[in-house]
């Protein structure tokens, strides 16, 4: 015999059944990247894209991660042709990451293909289910928050 749910339950279950959607698209517009790039590597270009010429202790803070940490990551990339380092003139301990065009585009192209991808699942329904999904998401990541850095960095996003 089933036991008896409530729409809690059924919602929480919807919910569950919908992240795995959202993860397989993450998981597909990354696919690409990720034969160039780790997933710490990345997110590390995706934290930059939205803080050009941020200060390493700042993208360490924002990353969840020690400053020694994000020194590696940030040297592997610079190595790759992904970021430039350069140090602030009058003091020379503060060094600044920049995205190469390269980076930038690379997340834009991953950016690229998850909204594609989405869209494409979108435009399939109805235009009142459409802002059904956009009411009910705008609720669930209000309530939600978002994800702690350290949280993100331990599946590299």
């Amino acid at each position: 015999m089933a036991r008896p749910t409530s729409p809690l339950d059924d919602t929480a279950s919807a919910t569950i059944l919908a992240s795995r959607s959202l993860l397989g698209y993450v998981v597909r517009s990354l696919a690409p990247a990720l034969e160039e790039l780790t997933l710490v590597q990345f997110r590390a270009l995706v934290v930059l894209d939205g803080h050009e010429g941020a200060r390493m202790s700042d993208v360490a803070a924002r990353l969840g991660v020690h400053p020694s940490t994000l020194t590696r990551t940030i040297e592997r990339l610079e190595a790759g042709g992904w970021v430039t380092r350069t140090s602030v003139e009058g003091n020379r301990r503060e060094v600044r990451v920049d995205l190469t065009p390269r980076a930038r585009d690379l997340v834009a192209q991953v950016t690229r293909r998850r909204r594609e991808e989405i869209a494409g699942t979108l435009a399939t329904m109805s235009a009142d289910d459409r802002e059904a999904v956009r009411r009910g998401m705008e609720l669930f990541a209000a309530a939600a928050g978002e994800a702690a850095p350290d949280e993100l960095l331990e599946l590299g996003l």
